[in-house]
């Protein structure tokens, strides 16, 4: 790419040199045209992927792909701030709840709008939040509007969706009612989930809405482009009809997906692309390089039961796996990309807001690693099952680093449990969320990153009920003390925090996952780009991004 650039460069001096001989006005005009051409041309971002993009429905996104790309293309009232905290986008300012911290009024910018020339408004926020609170959505995040007015009558088809605590108090107006104080509610509309649709766009494409880049409008800084629903290439180009648009510095950000981490990294030093993630080896191999950076955030890759299948529901398996698993080795040998041990579900990062502990530290050390345990639980589990070979398949995404994780935990359990025989099923990140939300697997490695900044972030994808909970685990203590922490406690931080710790320990008791590790991510940077931040909540915005 670097010789192409001084051919051309080469090609154009002579063509100049030339008409300079011939005739002086040609050349100030050649100039001329040369800074126009250098003007005009575009200011393109180039980032690797490492999994498709399966879906840029706002109500039934929810992963890490699907939310970033629609963080790039979409608006909501709020927006992480580098330090993870909420700042206002399409909101005047970040409200102040009223009526002892049940109801928020929430004022819109007025120059908002959708691409098509459409005025943003908060009707466009109600019609959104409805969309996704009713059943018939099936939205997986709809346990998101626990505890606005009304949810839990929607959420059993009592009351209808429009009934949610949420309207429209003229176009530019937002109020907000909730049955209980929601302490994390600032982090939760500055989510993806919490941001407006369009109606009139959402009815008009029928089951067609958002399967394409051409079946949506956008409110965002970009516009997706090239995406058919199933490709591993798409585009954000620069949305004119952004409200803020004159601050927005590229033109373009070109994604493409690709699983190998060998040849993204080979496409990152051939100058191909400007920014990748590196895992493994390959992170390994660039730690003293100026452009790595590390992104630490809470985040939990753990392993998930189905309690459908027999060996999975039993107690005793579930304890010789997680004995068995060296969540230090696997962060020191296998990921080496800054990922870190961890001693609970829920990792750290997460902090009281009136202590300033760390809920992970507080909670103490919930998983340990032991050889002797394991071989305990092993033989009482071969007892219990009747049965001294076992079997079962190991669910995982067809990355490099997902694939060599599964196969580190095929080893690892075959050597540690004998008689037992472990299948890897690596298939791509789309089918692995479709087989999950299905329950179509035996075990599935998995993660979760926080998406606000709380503890039940993280404890409620065990809870009884929540779609998230694919293993269809069911305790009525854990469920009795979330809910707890969410209305008995609401307005007690410290007695909140306390219950939150009872069912997180709770949870690792019985285990319904067996955490792994905590996530961090590297990436190689271009230093030509500036004003990519990498936060611990939410995606990076691209619309800050300039490059040199």
């Amino acid at each position: 790419m670097k010789m192409k650039r001084i051919v051309q460069g080469m090609m154009v001096a002579s063509l100049t040199l030339l008409v300079a001989c011939g005739n002086n006005n040609n050349s100030e005009k050649g100039k001329a045209d040369a800074k126009k051409e250098t003007k005009t041309e575009k200011k393109v971002l180039t980032v690797v992927e490492s999994s498709e993009l399966p879906t840029m429905d706002i109500s039934k996104a929810t992963d890490v792909v699907s939310f970033s790309a629609i963080s790039q293309v979409m608006e909501g009232l709020y927006e992480f701030a580098d330090d993870s905290t909420s700042q206002p986008a399409l909101a005047k300012e970040v409200a102040v709840p009223t009526d002892d911290g049940k109801k928020y009024t929430i004022e819109l910018k007025e120059d908002g709008k959708w691409s098509n020339g459409d005025p943003v408004t908060a009707h466009d926020f109600v019609y959104s939040w409805q969309r996704s609170a009713d059943p018939k959505t099936a939205s997986e995040y709809s346990h998101l509007f626990e505890g606005f007015k009304n949810y839990e009558e929607i959420k059993t088809g009592a009351k209808p969706a429009t009934e949610l605590g949420v309207k429209a108090v003229g176009d530019y107006t937002l109020e907000i009612e909730l049955d209980y104080p929601i302490p994390y509610l600032d982090s939760l509309l500055a989510k993806p989930t919490f941001y407006p649709q369009h109606q009139k766009t959402v009815e008009e494409k029928g089951d067609s809405y958002a399967t394409n880049s051409d079946n949506l409008v956008y409110n965002g800084a970009f516009k997706l482009a090239d995406w058919d629903g199933t490709n591993i290439s798409w585009k954000y180009e620069k949305n004119e009809n952004f409200r803020d648009a004159k601050n927005v510095n590229i033109d373009e950000v070109k994604i493409e997906v690709v699983k190998e981490n060998g040849t993204s990294l080979n496409m990152f030093q051939a100058d191909e692309v400007d920014v990748i993630q590196v895992k493994g080896e390959f992170a390994q191999q660039q730690a003293g390089n100026e452009d790595l950076v590390i992104r630490e955030y809470p985040s939990s890759y753990y392993m998930q039961y189905n309690f459908d299948n027999k060996l999975a529901a039993n107690k005793s398996f579930r304890e010789a796996i997680t004995f068995a698993i060296d969540s230090k080795q696997i962060v020191d040998t296998i990921l080496g990309d800054g990922s870190k041990e961890i001693n609970g579900f829920v990792p750290t990062g997460i902090v009281n807001p009136k202590t300033g502990g760390d809920f992970a530290k507080d909670s103490g050390n919930l998983k340990i690693t032991s050889a002797e345990k394991s071989k305990a639980s092993w033989e009482k589990a071969k007892k219990e099952l009747g049965s001294d070979k076992l079997e079962f398949t190991l669910l995982a995404s067809d990355t490099d680093s997902a694939k060599k994780l599964a196969e580190y935990i095929q080893g690892t359990l075959e050597e540690a449990l004998p008689g037992l025989k472990v299948n890897v099923s690596t298939v791509p990140f789309a089918n692995r969320l479709d087989k999950m939300s299905k329950g179509d697997f035996d075990i599935v490695l998995a993660g979760w990153a926080a998406t606000f900044a709380d503890p039940y972030d993280f404890l409620q994808l065990a809870n009884i009920g929540t779609v998230q909970n694919y293993g269809k685990w069911e305790d009525k203590e854990f469920s009795d003390l979330l809910q707890e922490s969410s209305t008995t406690y609401a307005n007690d931080s410290e007695k909140r925090w306390e219950t939150l710790i009872a069912a997180h320990k709770r949870m690792m008791e019985e285990l319904p996952y067996t955490p792994v590790y905590q996530s961090s991510e590297s990436f190689l940077v271009k230093p030509k780009v500036k004003g990519l931040v990498y936060r611990s909540l939410g995606s990076p915005y691209y619309k800050n991004v300039s490059l040199d």
